[in-house]
């Protein structure tokens, strides 16, 4: 094992789940010390970190610890974001391990996590030692202490999200009962990064909205300080506005900005005069 590298402790099995009772009826009940084990307990975690989250980048990674947990043969967990093929890829990892096999593939371009990414389809990688697949991944990633991989797709209806993939340092170390875990893991994942973007793609349209807006109130400015120096109306001084703009191979809305600053900059403050 490199040096660094530590075993993880999973704390996925630490006890069973408490109940209550209503109306005389058993109530399983989430514990407290743990993370979630079961599909409805794992879709409410994850909207509960989501709510929480500062930025999707930070979800991630904490979807990915939540997995680490719940997977006891799991030493490390990594989930992708890719939303289209073209899409830069974002990533939440459960530790440094993770992190650096997930870079491996991104820098590589090869993998378990990019073939899993392109077909949209669960991709194992049982042994590492043995598996021709990705010789290149292979080859750096024995170094890094990679013994497995197991990834599954994230996929809402037709359109793929991107993928969750476990990390264990030895190999066959992935169950049957691991691969149907992760099943049913990856459809609350999905629809919690779905609305993740959703809401992050809401909250750039909003930052999107105040720039322009406040642009907008610049070039006003600016405009009102041509027309008043060079006695033009709003049409000209707007054109002597983008000229200047092409001249410097500056945008628009930063010349106007500049503008405005060098005239407030110039102009007399109010108060008392100097005796």
């Amino acid at each position: 094992m490199p040096p660094g590298i530590r075993p993880i402790h999973h704390p996925a099995a630490d006890g069973a789940a408490r109940g209550s009772t209503v109306g005389g009826a058993a109530v399983p009940e989430t514990p407290v010390s743990g993370p979630a084990s079961e599909p409805g307990d794992i879709a409410l975690d994850l909207l509960r970190r989501l709510l929480v989250a500062d930025g999707i980048e930070e979800f991630l990674t904490d979807a990915a610890r939540l997995v680490v947990g719940v997977v006891a043969t799991a030493d490390a967990c990594g989930v992708t974001l890719r939303l289209t093929p073209d899409a830069p890829t974002r990533a939440g990892d459960s530790d440094e391990f993770a992190r650096r096999v997930d870079a491996i593939q991104h820098d590589l371009g090869e993998g378990p996590v990019p073939t899993c990414l392109r077909d949209a389809m669960p991709v194992e990688l049982t042994d590492i030692e043995a598996d021709p697949r990705w010789p290149r991944f292979s080859r750096w990633a024995r170094a890094e202490g990679l013994g497995g991989v197991l990834s599954t797709p994230l996929v809402i209806g037709s359109r793929p999200l991107g993928a969750i993939s476990l990390y264990a340092r030895v190999p066959h170390a992935f169950t049957a009962a691991d691969r149907h875990r992760m099943h049913w893991l990856a459809d609350p994942l999905a629809v919690a990064i779905a609305v993740a973007v959703r809401l992050a793609e809401r909250a750039e349209r909003n930052r999107n909205l105040e720039i322009a807006l406040t642009s907008r109130a610049t070039v006003d400015q600016a405009l009102g300080i041509l027309m008043d120096r060079y006695r033009v109306n709003a049409q000209e001084a707007f054109q002597l506005l983008r000229r200047r703009s092409q001249h410097t191979n500056v945008k628009l809305r930063d010349v106007a900005a500049a503008l405005v600053a060098a005239v407030s900059q110039t102009r007399p403050r109010a108060g008392r005069p100097d005796p």
